[in-house]
C-alpha cells in the first residue's frame, strides 16, 4: 500500500472502535478473461481505471478507496449506514450499467455491499485482500471458487392475460406543431426513408443526472422542411392518419435494432428507446403485428432496449393500460410513457409498471426561459411520478435555463440541444458530467451571449 493510502487510512480510523465499509466485487471477471485472450491485461486495467473514476468522484474527499483482490473497498469519513448503503448501491448500478455498454466488459456483474464493522475486522480485510498491481492470476483452491468460476470475495456475505381486438382508443386529432429552430448542423443520417412523410431517423443521446453520463439514445425520425427540423411525431405536420403513425412505429423499431447491430459490431452498446404510438399496440391484433418487429432482437439483447408509449389518452381505461404495459415488458428492459407537458396527475397509471414517464420542453419555455408555472408543474410531475418508483425525463432541452430548472426539481434524463445533437447512430456509453455540458453550452452560444 503507498505511504500516502496509509496515511489516509490511519487518520479516518483513528480512535474509532467501529467504521461504515463499503465492499465492491467484480462477477464474471473469468469470462472477460476467456474472451480477452493476451488482450487481458489491458482489459483488467480498464476495470478498474473505470471503476475508480466512478468511486471517487461520487465520494468525500475524507473517504478512503482501496483497490483489493477482485473489487474495491471503500472507509467512509462521515456518513451513517443508510446513506454508505445507498452510496455503495448507486456506484454499483452505475458501473454494472457502465460496464454492459462495453462490448468486451458486458458481461462483468458488480457485487456491493455496504456494512459496519470492527476497526479491527477491517484491517484484517485490508491486508487480506490487497492487490495494488496486475499479477498473474494464482491457482486457487476448490474452496475459494465459486460455482461461476469467479474468485469468491474476500469478506464473508449471506446470500441475500390477452385482449380481443374490440378495444377502443381516444383516437384525437394531432395539433400542428410549432415552427422549431433547426441546429447548426445537422448530420446526415444513416436511416433514410425515400417514400415516407419524413426524411430519415436519427438517434438523441439522453444524459442521465444522476450518474453523469450518456446512458441511452431515442430513435426519432427527422424533417427537414424550409430550415426547420422537426423530431418523431411532429414529422407527420399534425396528420391523424392511423396508418402513417404505425407506419412511422415500424420503421423506427427497425431502425433502432439496426442502429444497435452497427454499434454492436463496433465493439459496444447502449440502451436505446424506441418509441411507439398507443394506438399501435392498443389492440391486440396490432399489438402482435407489431411485437413481430420486437421478436427478431435476441432475448439476451433485449436488455439494450426501452420501450416508450406516445400519445396516451386521457380517457384511456386502466384495465386496457395494464394489459399494453405489461404486455410490452417481455421486449424490453423499461417500458416508459411520454405524455403532454403538465400531466402531472400519474395515478391512472397504477399498476402498469412504467418505469419513467417522459415529456416535451415547450418551445416557448426554451425561447423564453422557464417561468414560475412551469416550474412548479414540473415539480408536481416529478412528485406524482416518485409516488410510482418512476424516474422522469425531458426532451427538447435547449437552453440551460431549462436543464437546470429540470434539475431544481429533480428531473433525471434529459436529451435535447444543451445536451448533444441528433446523431447517425447511437452515441456509446460514455461519461459527462454537467460542468463539460455547461462549458460546451457556453462555447457553443459565445456569440449569442
Amino acid at each position: 500500500m503507498p505511504p500516502e493510502l496509509k496515511q489516509k487510512l490511519k487518520q479516518v480510523l483513528a480512535g474509532r472502535s467501529s467504521v461504515d465499509m463499503g465492499q465492491f466485487q467484480f462477477l464474471n471477471l473469468d469470462k472477460v478473461r476467456e474472451g480477452a485472450g493476451g488482450d487481458w491485461e489491458r482489459l483488467r486495467e480498464k476495470v478498474y481505471e473505470v471503476s475508480s473514476h466512478f468511486i471517487e468522484k461520487r465520494l468525500d474527499p475524507g473517504d478512503v478507496v482501496i483497490r483489493c483482490q477482485g473489487g474495491y473497498l471503500i472507509i467512509f469519513e462521515a456518513r451513517d449506514p443508510d446513506a454508505s448503503e445507498v452510496a455503495v448501491r448507486e456506484i454499483a448500478e452505475e458501473l454494472e450499467h457502465f460496464f454492459l455498454g462495453d462490448r468486451e466488459l458486458s458481461l462483468l456483474e458488480v457485487l456491493g455491499e455496504a456494512r459496519s464493522v470492527p476497526t479491527e475486522e477491517l484491517l484484517e480485510i485490508v491486508a487480506r485482500t490487497q492487490d495494488e498491481a496486475p499479477a498473474p492470476a494464482k491457482p486457487r483452491k476448490p474452496a475459494e471458487a465459486r460455482p461461476d468460476g469467479d474468485p469468491a470475495p474476500p469478506w464473508k456475505r449471506d446470500k441475500r392475460v390477452a385482449s380481443d381486438d374490440k378495444a377502443i382508443t381516444d383516437w384525437k386529432d394531432a395539433p400542428r406543431p410549432e415552427a422549431r429552430p433547426g441546429y447548426a448542423h445537422r448530420p446526415e443520417a444513416v436511416y433514410k426513408e425515400s417514400n415516407a412523410v419524413w426524411d430519415d431517423i436519427v438517434f438523441k443521446p439522453c444524459w442521465d443526472s444522476r450518474r453523469s453520463a450518456l446512458l441511452h439514445n431515442i430513435c426519432v425520425a427527422r424533417r427537414v422542411v424550409k430550415g426547420f427540423a422537426y423530431y418523431g411525431r411532429d414529422t407527420l405536420m399534425g396528420s391523424d392518419d392511423r396508418v402513417l403513425h404505425r407506419k412511422l412505429d415500424e420503421s423506427v423499431a427497425r431502425a433502432a435494432q439496426r442502429g444497435f447491430q452497427k454499434s454492436w459490431s463496433r465493439g459496444w452498446a447502449c440502451a436505446i428507446i424506441v418509441p411507439v404510438h398507443y394506438d399501435t399496440v392498443a389492440t391486440l391484433s396490432q399489438r402482435m403485428k407489431y411485437f413481430n418487429i420486437l421478436q427478431s432482437v435476441p432475448e439476451a439483447m433485449r436488455r439494450y432496449f426501452f420501450l416508450r408509449v406516445d400519445g396516451v389518452p386521457k380517457g384511456a381505461p386502466l384495465g386496457q393500460m395494464q394489459e399494453i404495459f405489461r404486455s410490452m415488458k417481455p421486449f424490453g428492459a423499461y417500458v416508459l410513457a411520454h405524455l403532454d407537458f403538465g400531466a402531472a396527475d400519474l395515478k391512472r397509471f397504477e399498476g402498469c409498471g412504467v418505469g419513467i414517464f417522459g415529456t416535451e420542453v415547450p418551445n416557448r419555455m426554451n425561447e423564453d426561459g422557464p417561468e414560475d408555472h412551469q416550474v412548479l408543474a414540473l415539480n408536481d410531475w416529478v412528485a406524482s411520478a416518485r409516488l410510482l418508483k418512476a424516474e422522469t425525463y425531458l426532451t427538447q432541452t435547449a437552453t440551460l435555463d431549462v436543464l437546470e430548472a429540470g434539475l431544481s426539481v429533480g428531473v433525471r434524463y434529459f436529451s435535447g440541444p444543451a445536451i448533444l445533437p441528433e446523431t447517425p447512430l447511437p452515441e456509446p456509453v460514455r461519461p459527462l458530467d454537467l460542468s463539460e455540458i455547461r462549458d460546451n453550452w457556453y462555447r457553443d452560444h459565445a456569440l449569442e451571449l
